[in-house]
């Protein structure tokens, strides 16, 4: 099984008629694979945030040095993309 890195994004709805109808809203979580990580990259940055995502805020404690240069485009690029109420996620699948 690989490790994916994975863009997950809370969508939250507020809507008058669900509070009018006492409903519950269709909150839901959205994910998207960004690409395939090696395990040693995905070892190396579950070891450095101590938990398996991480968002812009922790982008400053990635190992950069000691990514492998395809991973670290694609954590480069993923980066870019990330709006600041989303997370990078590692993940197996």
């Amino acid at each position: 099984m690989p490790w994916m890195l994975v863009k997950s994004s809370y969508i939250g709805f507020k809507s008058y008629l669900a509070g009018a109808l006492s409903h519950t809203e269709g909150d839901f979580e959205v994910k998207e694979i960004v690409g395939e990580i090696s395990p040693r990259t995905a070892h190396l940055l579950r070891k450095s945030f101590e938990r398996s995502y991480f968002t812009l805020a922790d982008a400053p404690l990635i190992p950069f040095e000691e990514l492998d240069e395809g991973d670290r485009r694609l954590i480069l690029e993923a980066l870019r993309g990330l709006r600041e109420n989303e997370r990078l996620k590692i993940e197996r699948r």
